[in-house]
């Protein structure tokens, strides 16, 4: 039972990011208990219009990213925007921003203007490329830094093209280094007692996850090369075509699970052969040992060659698509697919927070904001007075949705 609320209660968060790797990170953040204001333009998160699926007039990306948050919807070229940004600052002790580098300073929301008004704050720029760099003054979204990372090219059939990752591979990495950035910095200050200015860049992120493929790189000096479905230095451990369709299959930890899993297969002859027995000879001899294992998996179901390898304990898993894994006994058992009541999209399946803290769990906080459905709460909690906000509206310096509370009134922040 929670007894202690969530790990961020208290926390708020000014979120001037769009599209994914901002949003996802803040929105993390938000199912952990912060209170996170997201800033948007009058015209919005351009996410809100990304896409090809759409609830009503929301795109379901906006949807399934920026849950939990209260929209302010300003236009931060009007220097009344900026001061009533300026007024929340104190009270802020995280900002996250994913504008090129050199955009926010020049918007007014940059790192040492913020600083200037409160040293505690945490700061995190995500950007493509980083501050620095012959690339950093170029624009990039998820599949322009897996291009530059070099995942692509070892995404992909070795007798084929590269490819992208099938997901948005880069902007989750940029989300989920900015999540630990936030909290290192919150870390840092408790020692320190002031803030500081984080760089996330996307492309150093997706480097990071380079792992096995740069280990190989840096031993032997030779770019990685594509092998589609199979593991790059274990062999077997990969994707194998079944009867009725495919899942992965193999070995891992050195070479222990080599001889039940011939075994499993059938073919224990492989696991007698001494040409076979170390990893890396079956690496080399992999072309010569492949198509004996595809002719086997090739005679039963997947749902055989299931209980086979689960009953022997080695290593095994159908190769599910989106409806077969969201609908498995596994998933749905374990609470972590919610749904949230949106003002006009109706309910909307989200994914709830993943990791399972026993003493402060994390919660989804409320459905995704409608444009500038806060808008008037936040320019109130700035310390604007009915007057001022009305100006605001009236002069095109913010957008409004939904009822305005009255000012001086009671505030609910999403717990």
């Amino acid at each position: 039972m929670n007894t202690q609320g969530r790990p961020l209660d208290g926390i708020r968060v000014l979120d001037f990011t769009r599209h994914m790797a901002g949003p996802y990170a803040t929105l993390t953040l938000s199912d952990y208990g912060a209170d996170v204001i997201k800033v948007e333009s009058l015209s919005g998160d351009p996410s809100r219009r990304t896409g090809v699926d759409f609830v009503g007039e929301e795109s379901a990306l906006f949807l399934n990213w920026n849950r939990g948050k209260r929209s302010v919807s300003l236009d931060l070229r009007r220097p009344e925007a900026i001061a009533a940004i300026e007024r929340l600052v104190p009270g802020a002790d995280i900002v996250v921003e994913n504008y090129k580098p050199g955009q926010a300073d020049k918007i007014g929301i940059g790192y040492e203007k913020l600083a200037a008004i409160n040293e505690r704050i945490v700061y995190c720029s995500i950007s493509a490329f980083g501050p620095d760099g012959p690339l950093s003054p170029f624009p990039g979204t998820d599949p322009v830094v897996q291009a530059a990372s070099g995942v692509v090219s070892v995404t992909g059939e070795p007798d084929r093209g590269p490819s992208l990752v099938g997901v948005p591979i880069a902007d989750f990495t940029g989300a989920m280094l900015c999540v630990q950035a936030a909290l290192l910095g919150l870390i840092a200050r408790d020692r320190t007692g002031r803030g500081q200015h984080i760089q996330v860049p996307m492309l150093a992120g997706l480097l990071s996850s380079l792992t096995t493929r740069l280990a190989s790189y840096w031993t032997t000096g030779e770019d990685p090369v594509r092998h589609g479905g199979a593991h790059s230095v274990v062999m077997p451990y990969e994707v194998f075509g079944t009867r009725d369709g495919y899942a992965v299959a193999g070995v891992w930890g050195g070479n222990d699970g080599w001889g039940p899993f011939c075994e499993t297969v059938g073919l224990p002859q492989l696991a007698a052969n001494e040409r076979y027995a170390e990893n890396r000879d079956r690496v080399r001899l992999r072309e010569e040992i492949k198509p004996l294992l595809d002719a086997e998996f090739a005679k039963r179901t997947t749902a055989e060659w299931e209980e086979r390898f689960r009953s022997r304990g080695v290593l095994f898993n159908p190769v599910y698509t989106f409806s077969e894994i969201l609908g498995h006994p596994h998933v749905t058992g374990s609470g972590l697919i919610q749904s949230v009541e949106h003002p006009t999209a109706g309910t909307v399946p989200q994914l709830g927070p993943v990791l399972g803290l026993s003493e402060t769990p994390g919660a989804i906080a409320g459905p995704p904001p409608l444009l500038g459905e806060h808008t008037a709460e936040v320019l109130a909690e700035a310390g604007l007075d009915e007057e001022q906000i009305a100006a605001f509206e009236a002069d095109g310096i913010a957008r409004f949705a939904g009822e305005r509370p009255a000012v001086g009134a009671e505030v609910t922040i999403p717990e």
